[in-house]
């Protein structure tokens, strides 16, 4: 896992070296449809929030529970090829509308995609499906925004990631302190799928409980949750990410207040001001939340590589 980690600019570099050109008529477009599970959803989450004035829909389903027509361009992820749901999502789904592709390494998927002659971008086999983020994330950010990804910086995102793979680092440092904990991971609505992926991160590669809110909606109910007496402070850590709106900022920093002595830690993870603002300030903290569920598998002394419920659940199911 942690040469995945550490790689994950490279990831990124290679995806932009490997682009090709699609067949999509995005003019033809007013609705991008994302279906997919796990790993291979949080591309698509990622990506409504990088353009909130699109109208981008993410469903983990069986089935689609959004319109689609012929104005909506539908794009099915499912790295193996073989997740159930995503394969039942696709046989509803395709039919309704001209515009769709697939993302995959192969398996029924892309049995069905050839055969219903549907457009598909093959990924990189090899990689456990979370590991797999920076090429899928990059292809469908390129869909919309080649400029954008284009300028990243590189340089500055390979010195992070390599200096995160130490214990020497800031990383290492917030897992000690949280480790042992169920983080409640904040962040305002625009980085939601951060707080997910943080979220998801943690359950799978440290084996950890945790949850993800978003500020300012957890001041209208989460907040009356904490007044429990039965709480004990040492399950429990806050993590704020990247917390920039005016009024949020004031709004955690009274709920810090109000919370601290139900918590064991409260930790800040923000993007330095050497880091550029664009697309570069996401994928550091994407990488960050990253290192941070590493480390933090680490030191809770189990196997990141595996997801032991997982396989016993679909060995169950099928």
């Amino acid at each position: 896992m942690i040469d995945y980690i550490e790689n994950f600019p490279k990831h990124i570099q290679d995806s932009l070296k490997n682009l090709k050109e699609t067949d999509l008529k995005l003019e033809e477009i007013s609705k991008v449809v994302i279906a997919g599970m796990g790993g291979s959803a949080i591309a698509g989450l990622i990506l409504k929030d990088l353009f909130p004035e699109m109208e981008i829909v993410v469903e983990r389903n069986y089935f689609p529970n959004t319109t689609i027509d012929e104005y909506t361009l539908v794009i099915v992820c499912s790295y193996s090829g073989n997740t159930e749901e995503t394969l039942s999502y696709y046989d509803y789904a395709v039919r309704l509308t001209e515009h769709a592709i697939v993302l995959t390494t192969g398996g029924e998927l892309l049995k069905k995609a050839k055969s219903d002659n549907i457009e598909f971008y093959l990924l990189p086999e090899g990689y456990p499906p979370r590991s797999a983020l920076g090429f899928s994330l990059t292809f469908l950010i390129s869909l919309f925004d080649k400029e954008g990804i284009s300028n990243v910086d590189f340089d500055c995102l390979e010195s992070f990631s390599k200096e995160s793979s130490t214990k020497k680092s800031e990383v290492y440092a917030l897992a000690k302190k949280i480790h042992k904990t169920m983080p409640i991971i904040v962040t305002e609505e625009d980085l939601s799928s951060i707080g997910f992926r943080l979220k998801s991160q943690l359950n799978e590669n440290s084996k950890m409980l945790s949850y993800n809110i978003t500020i300012p909606e957890m001041n209208h109910n989460e907040i009356i949750g904490w007044e429990n007496n039965n709480i004990d402070k040492k399950s429990f850590s806050m993590i704020w990410i990247h917390i920039g709106w005016p009024k949020n900022i004031e709004r955690m920093k009274i709920t810090n207040e109000i919370l601290s002595k139900k918590v064991s830690h409260v930790v800040h993870l923000t993007v330095p001001d050497k880091v550029p603002k664009n697309l570069t300030s996401l994928f550091f903290l994407i990488n960050y939340v990253d290192w941070l569920s590493y480390w933090c598998g680490k030191l809770n002394d189990v196997d990141i590589d595996a997801v032991k419920s997982i396989d016993l659940l679909k060995k169950k199911i099928s």
